[in-house]
């Protein structure tokens, strides 16, 4: 051992308690700091968050697609609903013969072609508004504060809403268990993507989506059925019923 090195040594055993307590004093004192610029940072995020959905929902038009012109290809069927006016939004290839089927292609057994987010119908006037597989192509504040409330405008009191789509909580239990594939739960969590409408960009579970039913306005909120199996995909069914304008909704 050199003598240089002598000092070093003996200090040592006194010297790193000092700098253990120094460093703990150090945390004590930055802990506060750090938990305060972190909190600020979630604060700014959300609200940036709520500016952006501001700027994107609640001014009129502001980054909305042009939506195509109706154009009623079979008005004999509406006709013979007599104002019993009963929707099947984005029909796409399974129309519904007892419902007056949209869809933004004029496939066959299409009647309206239409986008869902500009129907040719007055507010009050339809009796049913019926969507399989439609509200998970939109994003959830979209739906939230635009299209829900918009739909739901248009039933006139006592009209029903009703909505198939997947349920995310089978399909990831389905899953983890090993009996669905990955490449099925990836198709329908985001979609075929076969062309420009055929994205998905939300998902729901049953709380998740009784809510968004319940702020639209609808009342006598039920999941009729859940874990269905349809093709690739598990699925729920949700209504509910637009209540008397008395009720504070629209």
């Amino acid at each position: 051992m050199t003598g240089s090195n002598l000092p070093r040594r003996l200090l040592r055993p006194f010297v790193r308690p000092v700098l253990r307590s120094l460093d703990a004093r150090l945390d004590a004192k930055l802990a506060p700091l750090v938990a305060q610029s972190q909190a600020l940072a979630h604060r700014l995020e959300f609200v940036r968050k709520e500016v952006l959905l501001e700027l994107r929902y609640e001014r009129a038009g502001a980054n909305q697609p042009a939506v195509i012109e109706p154009s009623l290809l079979h008005p004999e069927r509406l006709e013979a609903m007599a104002g019993d006016i009963r929707l099947n939004l984005g029909a796409g290839h399974l129309p519904h013969p007892d419902y007056l089927n949209v869809d933004t292609r004029p496939l066959d057994g299409i009647d309206l072609v239409a986008d869902v987010r500009a129907l040719p119908f007055d507010e009050d006037s339809l009796a049913e508004v019926y969507s399989a597989h439609v509200l998970e192509h939109f994003p959830v504040e979209e739906l939230r504060r635009v299209l829900l409330p918009y739909w739901v405008s248009l039933l006139r009191p006592g009209g029903s809403f009703v909505a198939v789509v997947p349920d995310l909580d089978t399909m990831i239990l389905e899953y983890s268990a090993g009996r669905l594939p990955f490449e099925e739960l990836r198709e329908v969590l985001y979609g075929s993507q076969e062309y420009e409408g055929d994205f998905h960009h939300n998902g729901f579970t049953q709380n998740s989506i009784c809510a968004l039913f319940e702020q639209a306005g609808l009342t006598g909120v039920e999941v009729r059925t859940f874990g269905r199996r349809n093709g690739m995909c598990f699925e729920m069914e949700i209504a509910g019923v637009r209540g008397d304008r008395s009720d504070g909704h629209t």
